[in-house]
């Protein structure tokens, strides 16, 4: 469990050799209304198979079965395949406010790169 006592899991996912062919997490705010997902990282060699979805939904899942009602996460690089999955662009400020305490964005505000990110956010209600 991540410092303060937040709940927050990470998954890893292994081919039938058992070498990590991707991974994923989320995090959980105080309130445990707002969720952070964490990087989805899907080996090169296993991308446009339908893992990266996979991957992107289970945490979406696992936070909504947890009590959260709202996602968010960063990605400059992404847009379109979150877009797919029913994210859209946010205001930075508002997913620093919702996740302040949260490692990524503590350390975003302290280093000046918050400004510089694009933020994400979906609705976990009616999975």
């Amino acid at each position: 469990m991540p410092e303060g006592g937040r709940v927050g899991l990470r998954w890893v996912q292994r081919d039938a050799a058992g070498v990590i062919c991707g991974s994923t997490g989320f995090e959980l705010s105080r309130d445990r209304h707002h969720a952070l997902v964490r990087s989805v990282a899907v080996a090169t060699g296993r991308r446009r198979g339908g893992l990266e979805s996979q991957l992107a939904t289970l945490p979406l899942a696992q936070a909504a079965a947890a009590g959260a009602s709202r996602a968010w996460l960063f990605s400059r690089r992404s847009g379109p395949f979150w877009e797919k999955l029913g994210f859209e662009p946010s205001n930075t400020e508002h997913w620093a406010e919702a996740l302040g305490e949260t490692h990524q964005v503590r350390l975003f505000v302290r280093t000046g790169q918050l400004g510089q990110e694009v933020a994400w956010t979906r609705s976990l209600l009616h999975q």
